[in-house]
């Protein structure tokens, strides 16, 4: 038994066939190698030496291939490896940016067709600023990918131009580009999108050679935003899902948290519960008098509906995924009409029930029980509102 055990382990032997130009460029191969290393090269030993200079790259693709089969568990523990390492393989990174480009360019929410504006100028700003990290971090000073992040940068727009033979122009040309995207993102009204920037930085993180470690390093002050992205582009390609293992999960600190009692505020009553656990409800009853209540169910609209009122003005209507809320100017004063998508029902507010139910929100989601439940939805569904 134990001279089983001790078995070296098995060394498969494969027989391959090739074409004449495939065997020619081997043979050729076969030749250089054996210059190069000035003993006899034999034809197979040529062949694996093909192999064993791509392996790192096959790893990465095979690994890359294997977490997009089951795109939820694999985000899941990326996230977790994160958190508890802040260390992530080549082919983690890569996947994580599949998700942070579909988060960052599909189903875009701009002002005023859709309030908020998703992905937020915040947003963009960290992705160039995470691209510009990238970039310069990469092994050859000429990048074979200059002309690809001008033109998504929106260079080509603007007649910028690159040379394969020039480049350290290419290089100025690619910082000018990043550098003039980032000015159209400065003023807090009136911004520009800076163009297909998760595009550049998904490239810039697959070609430019940049080591995984090193990406850890240069990428960790961006992973907030990063992670928020890449957790949209989940729920976008897969049935507005969060990234959430399915299933009972024993550690789930959801299922031990005990929610504070309800908030009242003159015939005003907030509270939250728990539904199934990992999503949290808030319930808005109107009172007795009104007997109108309604239930905000999923975390989405929730963050949308908290968005809408701390940041409304109420001097325009709030065009919303979610709500609607006009203001109307009466004689009695301010009338917000509230209309819920979701349920195609209208609720009428007087101003002073519109800043009861603000400050009610506000001081809801202050208390530590929901901060922490919010917080969690917030990284399990990403940028939402």
């Amino acid at each position: 038994m134990m001279s089983i055990l001790k078995k070296k382990p098995r060394h498969e032997v494969i027989s391959i066939r090739l074409s004449e130009d495939r065997l020619k460029l081997l043979e050729r191969y076969q030749k250089v190698l054996s210059e190069q290393l000035r003993r006899e090269v034999s034809l197979g030993e040529a062949a694996f030496l093909v192999i064993e200079e791509r392996v790192e790259g096959m790893d990465r693709e095979t690994a890359r291939h294997e977490m997009l089969s089951t795109p939820t568990a694999s985000l899941y523990h990326i996230r977790k490896k994160w958190e508890s390492q802040h260390a992530l393989s080549a082919a983690e990174w890569d996947v994580l940016m599949h998700y942070v480009q579909i988060g960052a360019e599909e189903d875009i929410q701009e002002p005023p067709l859709l309030w908020p504006a998703i992905p937020s100028r915040e947003a963009y700003i960290a992705l160039l600023d995470a691209f510009e990290a990238v970039y310069v971090s990469r092994k050859n000073p000429g990048s074979k990918h200059a002309w690809y992040y001008v033109r998504n940068l929106g260079g080509d727009c603007a007649g910028v131009r690159t040379s394969d033979e020039k480049p350290e122009q290419n290089h100025q040309a690619v910082l000018k580009q990043i550098a003039a995207r980032k000015l159209l993102l400065k003023p807090s009204e009136k911004w520009e999108r800076p163009g297909s920037v998760a595009r550049c930085l998904l490239v810039a993180i697959r070609d430019e050679e940049v080591e995984s470690s090193k990406l850890d390093q240069v990428l960790a002050p961006f992973w907030p935003t990063l992670w928020g992205l890449a957790a949209r582009g989940h729920s976008l390609r897969h049935e507005r899902q969060p990234v959430r293992l399915v299933g009972p999960n024993e550690d789930d600190f959801r299922h031990r948290i005990i929610l504070p009692e309800p908030l009242e505020s003159d015939d005003l009553r907030l509270s939250f519960a728990g539904i199934g656990r990992p999503e949290l409800g808030m319930s808005i009853d109107l009172g007795p008098t009104r007997r109108v209540s309604f239930l905000i169910a999923r975390y989405p609209d929730l963050a949308e509906f908290q968005t809408m009122l701390a940041g409304w003005p109420m001097k325009r209507s709030w065009n919303g995924r979610h709500f609607v809320a006009t203001p109307s100017k009466e004689k009695g004063g301010t009338t917000i009409t509230l209309w819920l998508r979701r349920n195609d029902v209208g609720i009428e507010f007087t101003e002073r029930e519109w800043v009861a139910l603000r400050e009610l929100s506000q001081k809801a989601s202050a208390l530590p029980e929901v901060q922490r439940w919010l917080g969690e939805l917030r990284l399990e569904y990403g940028e939402q509102g």
